[in-house]
């Protein structure tokens, strides 16, 4: 692939997050995930798995869960201020439900050495503190991260459109008991994903100037 036609790709990519009423064939669902599956991974161990939901009746209740957890959440606002944007994002909350397809990603139970060194010796004050640092960029969640990014481009490249969600993982609990996911897992994100139904216009970037620091 030119250089070129990656930097199209990615660029033109975009967060939908309304679709068609077309059904996804399941072919293209599991052709993404397959390609996908080729990002960096941690120890080379994959921890992750995806459960992908077209039950429209389990895509409902999964809204559902999400929604009243986002209504709990918001019963909580004690701030006019906030208000407005507090309401915004609890009619917002839900709008996956519209997807013809879901992609819950489940991460694994991972341990590296080090996770495991620091495991067993939590009694060490530094032990502690190297641990706290190790959890802020923990291997498995960024395995499942270049995995996701991967599935998004790969649904673009196959004319499929969809966003990456971690908001749900607030329903973390329930979402589990819907999809069934083992105890060995964890739920930690989920991908709507379908026809295109609108076109969004490209968000503003920051100047790569400000996202890069040369230690020379």
């Amino acid at each position: 692939m030119e250089f070129a036609e990656l930097e199209k790709l990615i660029k033109t990519r975009r967060s939908i997050r309304k679709w068609k009423t077309d059904a996804v064939p399941e072919e293209l669902l599991v052709k993404a995930i397959e390609l996908a599956g080729w990002s960096p991974n941690s120890g080379g161990k994959q921890p992750y798995h995806c459960y992908v939901i077209t039950n429209p009746v389990k895509i409902a209740a999964i809204g559902e869960a999400v929604q009243e957890v986002t209504d709990y959440l918001a019963s909580l606002c004690k701030s006019v201020d906030d208000q407005a944007v507090v309401e915004r994002w609890q009619a917002n909350s839900g709008f996956f439900r519209n997807a013809p397809a879901l992609v819950a990603v489940s991460a694994s139970i991972y341990q590296s050495i080090a996770d495991k060194l620091q495991a067993d010796n939590m009694d060490q004050p530094r032990v502690c503190e190297i641990n706290r640092c190790r959890q802020i960029a923990g291997s498995r969640l960024q395995t499942v991260g270049a995995f996701v990014d991967h599935l998004l481009l790969a649904f673009h490249a196959l004319g499929l459109a969809a966003v990456w969600m971690a908001g749900p993982t607030q329903a973390k609990t329930a979402v589990e008991k819907i999809i069934n996911i083992g105890d060995n897992e964890d739920f930690v994100a989920l991908i709507p994903v379908g026809y295109a139904d609108e076109q969004p216009v490209a968000p503003v970037r920051k100047p790569v100037e400000q996202v890069v620091t040369f230690l020379r």
